[in-house]
């Protein structure tokens, strides 16, 4: 018997949507266009006009955006960014992947997000940035 963790259970949902979602997925599928495409470049034309921005890129996960957001910042070899110990592995791993160091800082202990009093006492010559992540609802 399979075990269902309740908060991640999406079928309700998708099954109010499939009727919306099932032709772009079989589009997609007889296709074979899995990456980049027409759907694709569609889709950064929808995002960029309701940011009402230029362009928009899609990326294939969180980890591609953070660590695109660190090389458009500078952020490289020999820099160290501030961040929190309590995050997704994807975080530190993005700081990693553009040659940085990851510096931790300890969690507010009532949102369990990076401790702002604490972030100074930190900061070096070498710092660069601070990368924080919001968890629970508490940006």
């Amino acid at each position: 018997m399979e075990a269902k963790v309740p908060f991640l259970d999406l079928a309700a949902e998708v099954d109010s949507l499939w009727h919306e979602i099932r032709p772009a997925v079989e589009e997609v599928l007889r296709s074979g266009r899995f990456i980049l495409g027409a759907n694709v470049d569609a889709l950064e034309a929808e995002v960029a006009t309701y940011l009402g921005v230029a362009h928009a890129i899609a990326l294939g996960s969180g980890t591609d955006a953070l660590v695109l957001g660190l090389e458009g910042l500078g952020i490289e070899p020999g820099d160290e960014v501030i961040t929190t110990p309590f995050t997704f592995i994807a975080t530190a791993e993005a700081i990693h992947r553009v040659g940085a160091t990851p510096v931790f800082v300890d969690v507010d202990a009532e949102t369990f997000n990076l401790n702002p009093s604490l972030v100074e006492e930190h900061i070096t010559p070498r710092t660069r940035g601070i990368l924080p992540v919001h968890l629970f609802g508490h940006p």
